[in-house]
């Protein structure tokens, strides 16, 4: 019973009951023009959190493409948020205690909650990894809590707060969950070999250089389009990096997990300059309300490129050296 509170599927499960709370909340919400359009989206995405680990894989598929409608069709949208963005003061909403510093409490609360839980799993003989997962799911809740006594809040305006930050943010909430979908799919589908194919058919297999400008571009490239240096990572390491530079031009495994650790890197350098990154380009410009959508992707893109190229350098006089 224990194991199976504490476990990913248990998280899941909360996840998509905090949803069903936010899909309830925007159908009655009658400030959201789009009320109904936007509660089937929460509602569907809960139904695959509490009930993916035991439905047949082509009907969540078949789900996600329903999201994926509804949010192409304009249904997705938030509302209710005039009265925070007036600053007015809803009667019924309870004076709230001020928190002060105290208020980075529940913030703390979810790292160290998360590593309890890996430093337990590790000493049960378990998968850390996973207990980290299952960790950060219970340190949210732990925060929650943690929240409503500083406050003094209710149930009920933490879940409405908490769906408005959530509508805030919109349909790009689910987009990780996406990208990190593609790159599996990209790797199972042997993408990189394609890549190798192609760069073997231009560049020679002796010029170094020219492969590893090639395998931190290809790197780049790739991230931004999955919005994921980790989901691109398998393609390029097993398409170019792995059969293209390191296998050829030798070197010892230190060298070669440096190699790795590179061209990891680089490709997070493409992450600063893609809006397929949301959670980090494209969330907080929505969350701060910045006029310009892209305005952080602007901003760093000659950061990323003058980062993206020491990779070039550092990795092509790594394998030269080595």
């Amino acid at each position: 019973m224990i194991e199976t509170l504490f476990s990913l599927d248990a998280v899941y499960v909360f996840t998509g009951i905090v949803l069903f709370v936010f899909a309830g909340m925007t159908f009655t919400d009658r400030g959201n023009s789009r009320r109904i359009g936007s509660g089937c989206f929460w509602l569907v995405l809960g139904v695959i959190f509490a009930f993916g680990s035991v439905m047949p894989y082509w009907l969540t598929g078949l789900l996600v493409l329903l999201m994926v409608a509804i949010d192409g069709l304009g249904r997705v949208k938030a509302g209710g948020l005039e009265t925070r963005d007036t600053g007015e003061r809803d009667a019924r909403a309870p004076i709230l205690r001020a928190p002060g510093n105290r208020i980075f409490i529940p913030v703390l609360a979810i790292p160290v909650v998360t590593f309890g839980f890996a430093i337990v799993f590790r000493w049960r003989g378990l998968d850390a990894n996973r207990g980290a997962l299952v960790g950060l799911g219970f340190g949210a809740l732990v925060a929650m809590l943690i929240g409503l006594w500083l406050t003094g809040s209710t149930w009920r305006v933490m879940m409405n707060e908490g769906r408005r930050l959530n509508e805030a943010m919109g349909a790009v909430n689910i987009l990780p969950q996406l990208l990190a979908s593609l790159g599996v799919i990209f790797t199972a589908a042997k993408v990189g070999d394609l890549i190798a194919a192609g760069i073997q058919q231009v560049i020679p297999g002796n010029n170094l250089f020219l492969l590893v400008l090639a395998n931190c571009l290809g790197m780049a490239l790739f991230t931004m389009v999955m919005g994921n240096s980790f989901a691109a990572f398998p393609v390029i390491a097993t398409g170019v990096l792995v059969p293209l530079i390191i296998k050829p031009f030798g070197g010892t495994p230190e060298m070669a997990a440096m190699a790795a650790i590179i061209t990891l890197t680089a490709g997070s350098s493409g992450t600063l300059m893609t809006p397929m990154a949301a959670n980090f380009n494209i969330v907080p410009a929505a969350l701060l309300n910045l006029r310009d959508q892209y305005g952080v992707v602007r901003f760093q893109l000659p950061y990323a490129l003058t980062i993206w190229s020491f990779h070039v350098v550092l990795l092509w006089l790594l394998i030269k050296i080595s």
